[in-house]
């Protein structure tokens, strides 16, 4: 009787153990070149783009809700209060109120209701507004305001834009 007895040992050969390192080391560097790439697409909370981006969103979020005001009830370079339709069915206008204080790198506030007070815009450096008038009946009336926005840590985001009174004569 003849045995015989064969041993199948299970394992890598050293080739396949080089070629699978270097595979995984192609693999892990693509991966990391891609996240780093990915990490400097975002902006970052400094950039003069994220301010210029911020500056825009504060300064659309005024123009939408001035044109819509009924009455301006308080209106300096720095600060602005107007009253709009009744949005919340209580048959009382909505009062808002936005302003700055002034002072370099301060934010941007909105009070809704004398209610909280919610910022709108981080680290202005300049709020300004500008108001043209009518006299109509006697009476003037503000009919297009002018907004200028610089926010940033470099102050060099600035954003100009102008809204028409809805509720005012053209």
């Amino acid at each position: 009787m003849m045995t015989s007895t064969s041993h199948l040992r299970r394992g890598f050969t050293l080739v396949e153990m080089v070629l699978s390192m270097a595979v995984m080391t192609v693999l892990l560097g693509g991966i990391s070149s891609a996240m780093i790439l990915a990490s400097r697409a975002v902006p970052d909370l400094e950039t003069p783009l994220k301010a210029k981006t911020d500056g825009y969103h504060a300064a659309d979020g005024l123009a939408s809700e001035l044109f819509a005001a009924q009455t301006i009830t308080s209106r300096f370079a720095t600060v602005v209060e107007f009253t709009v339709a009744d949005r919340n069915a209580d048959a009382i206008a909505e009062t808002i109120r936005y302003a700055w204080s002034g002072i370099y790198g301060q934010p941007l506030t909105r009070r809704y209701n004398n209610g909280t007070i919610d910022t709108v815009l981080e680290n202005v450096y300049q709020f300004d507004l500008r108001y043209d008038t009518q006299s109509i009946g006697g009476q003037p009336k503000v009919t297009v305001v002018h907004i200028t926005i610089r926010a940033g840590n470099d102050a060099t985001s600035r954003v100009d834009t102008s809204v028409q009174l809805l509720n005012q004569p053209p």
